[in-house]
């Protein structure tokens, strides 16, 4: 029967982590929510890559095999598969551990026990009783799932918390939530605690043994002879590596013709693995904006390097690629689907209750039956177009914008990165739950979402994502 170590325990990693953040490195600048969220991304794209590569050296193990005796009988190739999973793993964690820390949320607490005052330590509880107490609260993760199932279980937990970082002007606004808010926070970093701790537990990784080596990895890694590496001596070299793309107009002889339907080349991957493409470019897109501070919001569009804009040019790309043909798998019109969604939220959103205010979440935005939607609010619908294209998705999202005044929230590329993954975990959860009648109008839904905001993402950050498809995907 597997067991966690029962050292280091979360509170003495937690402290671990402080200390090396705080007093050694002197990262305290960077260490908000939001951009601990987009670390997160970041690492959950690059677990998804491992996972879905390496299926067959990570399938589950059985109780009376554990990791160590796994990693001896196998050979040289699968050790290294394992080792990666647990790498990325552990930055997941890592980073989970931060960000419960900076919401001052208790993620070792078991449900039995309750804090009266929030704080930053952790409880001291042993892992295998935290286990104990997250497999009865998951019912995502079980016997008969896969890895990929269990690994897309946590990625749809972590886009729950999308809601709570997408919309906000400065990080310091999240220090003023509600009681409510916040409770809703700690449910939410806690469930995705919990998802982490039986996936490990399932497939045998012994969490803190693992972050603990990862830990000293990462401090032999930055803590070097020649001084102290800086967040941004970390993310200057990132893209150097990348050809350039420039939108030069010269791409194709009728640019504005990309197709929403248009029909995808592909080979007919099993959905789980295209949604783990999905996840590893929105995590690679999350990557090249997490360590901003708010003073840096109104400079990171200007500041996009060339190499980066061909890295997000690429990405986007991929993405969007990646929703038609996510659509075309399951027989869905991705043009039909969005100006139907871009109907519903003209009218969900209206402009007598959103102008200049973001009403999403609230008692304002209900869902009512299509008939109900603008009847009675004046807006001008005919400036929409029917979009068949990415350009007319990409003008009517402008003006969807433009007409709330909602470009306060839709200019910084941090906000937009956090609410597309939300919606890509909208659409994992339509697939990790039980097939109703009207699926396909839901995924149709979903995926709509996803393609505005990948617009949306690509507008911001100055892409013709028109031209970056005809370059990537002709």
């Amino acid at each position: 029967m597997f067991e966690f170590s029962v050292n280091p325990s979360v509170e003495e990693l937690r402290v671990n982590q402080e200390d090396f953040i705080y007093q050694k490195m002197h990262w305290d600048a960077w260490q908000t929510p939001r951009n601990l969220f987009l670390a997160l991304v970041g690492e959950l794209g690059e677990l998804s890559v491992d996972v879905a590569s390496n299926e067959k050296y990570t399938n589950q193990v059985s109780d009376e095999t554990d990791k160590d005796e796994r990693l001896n009988t196998n050979s040289e190739d699968s050790n290294s598969k394992v080792e990666e999973v647990l790498s990325e793993l552990a930055d997941v964690l890592s980073y989970l551990i931060c960000l419960a820390q900076e919401c001052q949320v208790d993620i070792a607490i078991p449900d039995t026990l309750r804090k009266d005052e929030s704080s930053s330590s952790f409880s001291e509880v042993s892992w295998n009783e935290i286990e104990v107490t997250a497999f009865y609260r998951t019912v995502r993760i079980s016997e008969k799932t896969g890895i990929i199932s269990d690994f897309l279980s946590i990625c749809f937990s972590a886009s729950r918390l999308a809601d709570e970082f997408q919309w906000i002007i400065v990080d310091k606004d999240l220090k003023n939530l509600s009681r409510d808010k916040q409770e809703i926070t700690d449910e939410k970093i806690k469930d995705l605690f919990c998802q982490v701790v039986v996936f490990a537990s399932k497939y045998a990784y012994d969490l803190p043994k693992l972050l603990q080596e990862k830990n000293i990895k990462v401090a032999q890694k930055y803590c070097k002879s020649v001084g102290i590496l800086t967040k941004d001596d970390v993310i200057k070299s990132r893209y150097s590596h990348l050809p350039l793309f420039h939108n030069n107009g010269s791409l194709s002889k009728d640019p504005d013709r990309y197709l929403l339907d248009k029909s995808v080349k592909t080979l007919q991957p099993s959905t789980d693995r295209l949604l783990c493409k999905l996840l590893e470019s929105a995590g690679l897109v999350a990557e090249s904006f997490q360590w901003k501070t708010d003073l840096d919001d109104a400079l990171i569009v200007p500041a996009i390097s060339d190499p980066m804009h061909a890295h997000l040019c690429n990405q986007l790309s991929t993405i969007t690629n990646l929703i038609q043909t996510l659509a075309q798998l399951h027989s869905i019109s991705l043009a039909e689907s969005f100006n139907k969604k871009m109907y519903k939220n003209r009218g969900k959103y209206s402009l007598s209750n959103s102008k200049g205010d973001f009403v999403k979440y609230s008692e304002k935005a209900e869902d009512t039956s299509d008939h109900d939607l603008i009847k009675n609010d004046p807006e001008p619908i005919i400036k929409y177009p029917t979009a068949t294209t990415l350009a007319d998705a990409t003008t009517a999202m402008q003006l969807f914008v433009d007409e709330r005044k909602w470009n306060k929230y839709h200019k910084n590329p941090r906000n937009l990165t956090i609410a597309l993954f939300g919606e890509i975990g909208e659409v994992i959860e339509l697939f990790i739950e039980k097939r109703s009648s009207d699926f396909a109008a839901r995924l149709g839904d979903e995926l709509s979402d996803c393609l505005a905001y990948t617009v949306r993402l690509a507008s911001c950050c100055d892409i013709d994502l028109t031209a970056a498809m005809f370059h990537h995907f002709p």
